[in-house]
């Protein structure tokens, strides 16, 4: 096993451990620690690196989530303080050659193509001799009029129905998110009714995102080797899981998991699915999944 594998190994088991431990509460340490950005490049992390980095900032104590490379700290003219890292991890793709170092062709007269998911070091601003940059972090309420420009926005790709019954979901045959009133939603879990209200939609939201004509998710995991039966909607309840969390963050929210009927059971199903042998796998690509709905609603030609 590399070390890419057995670190990988080691996030999945705190994921589970952290379901298991605090159920509601489960991603409302990460979302407090903000994104995770690059130092250098302002660039926020996104997929599994969202949670490696804002795991390693909760456990560690760090107060603030900038993270380098070593070549970026000396670059910088920094240095490290001590012998302390964390890992973010790279998908990528190489060309096949054969003996003569030449690419190797395929029976479609294509290149062969090799991909590759890596891990790499980086080291936290405090362990550094760098000064952290400082990031002004707004209010909750600061952030509503921007999450409802948002929607506004959003309004002209996906249909938002709202009364007072019938719950909130997404329907793929109708290709809409229904919502109750925000009259109904009240204060849970620690999270005020306008939270409450705007962590449900930002879950319904990413649900729409695997229509054919967005993502085309639903009909792409139908492939996946690792999800068999009903596993597909476990698969499904934990991308909008993950994606709600970037919305939260983004939007300075203080969301626990979506409070459902059917929570206990779902989170269940992960903590067992994550603690067996295609743990990794589920996580890894649930995240990535969730980081493209993320980035199709923040994309700077908004969706049409």
């Amino acid at each position: 096993m590399n070390v890419t594998e057995t670190e990988l190994k080691k996030l999945v088991e705190n994921v589970a451990a952290a379901m298991q431990k605090d159920s509601y509460k489960w991603k409302k340490s990460w979302i407090e620690a903000g994104s995770p950005i690059n130092y250098l490049t302002g660039e926020a992390y996104s997929g599994v690196n969202f949670l490696s980095l804002n795991f390693a900032m909760v456990n560690k104590g760090y107060k603030n989530n900038q993270w380098l490379t070593f070549k970026q700290l000396k670059s910088l003219g920094g240095d490290i303080k001590n012998n302390s890292w964390n890992y973010i991890y790279k998908f990528g793709s190489t060309v096949v050659k054969d003996e003569n170092g030449k690419p190797k062709i395929t029976t479609k007269g294509q290149q062969q193509i090799k991909f590759y998911f890596r891990c790499f070091v980086v080291y936290n601003i405090e362990n550094t001799t760098l000064e952290a940059k400082k990031i002004e972090k707004k209010s909750t309420q600061y952030s509503i009029e921007k999450i409802e420009n948002f929607i506004s926005r959003v309004r002209s790709d996906v249909k938002i129905k709202t009364d007072s019954i019938n719950g909130c979901y997404y329907s793929p045959s109708g290709d809409f998110v229904h919502m109750v009133n925000r009259d109904n939603f009240i204060d849970v879990q620690g999270v005020n009714a306008t939270e409450h209200y705007y962590s449900v939609l930002f879950h319904e939201l990413v649900h729409a995102t695997g229509h054919q004509k967005r993502l085309n998710r639903f009909e792409n995991s139908k492939s996946m080797k690792f999800l068999e039966g009903k596993q597909h909607y476990a698969y499904e309840e934990l991308v909008a899981e993950l994606g709600s969390m970037l919305f939260a963050s983004k939007y300075n929210l203080s969301v626990e998991s979506t409070n459902r009927e059917d929570h206990i059971a779902y989170l269940q199903s992960w903590i067992k699915a994550f603690r067996s042998e295609d743990g990794v796998k589920l996580l890894t690509s649930a995240a990535a999944k969730a980081s493209q709905a993320f980035a199709y609603y923040h994309q700077p030609t908004p969706p049409v």
